[in-house]
């Protein structure tokens, strides 16, 4: 089985808020429904909370921060799962199921089992 990122971009809310207490129950029974698939995953603070952290002149050079994400944009990156699915196919079934996909988008995308590529180049 392939481990899949599912990336979700929504409004940017502060899910920890008492408001959005209503919208959580649809993650909860996402998280119940699919509970066989899902590997991990978290929600994110506002990206006001953020700190984008670049480092100038390479490794070893001066490391700079600013405040908040690297650009604005109306949709936000709010969460993610890491999902456990036979094929694209499948984890594109489970995203469909996250609610973020009723509002916003759902990035999906395979992890690299570095293990397994190691295993591969020391077969070669």
């Amino acid at each position: 089985m392939t481990q899949y990122a599912a990336l979700l971009y929504d409004a940017d809310e502060d899910w920890s808020q008492p408001e959005y207490a209503e919208g959580l129950k649809e993650y909860d029974e996402f998280g119940r429904a699919a509970a066989a698939a899902i590997r991990g995953g978290a929600a994110l603070y506002p990206t006001s909370t953020a700190t984008t952290v670049r480092v100038q002149g390479g490794k070893g050079g001066e490391v700079i921060t600013s405040d908040g994400p690297f650009a604005e944009t109306k949709e936000v990156l709010t969460g993610f799962y890491l999902l456990e699915a036979e094929d694209l196919d499948a984890a594109v079934a489970l995203a469909a199921q996250i609610p973020g996909a009723w509002t916003g988008a759902i990035e999906v995308r395979p992890i690299i089992d570095f293990a397994a590529v190691r295993a591969e180049r020391a077969g070669n």
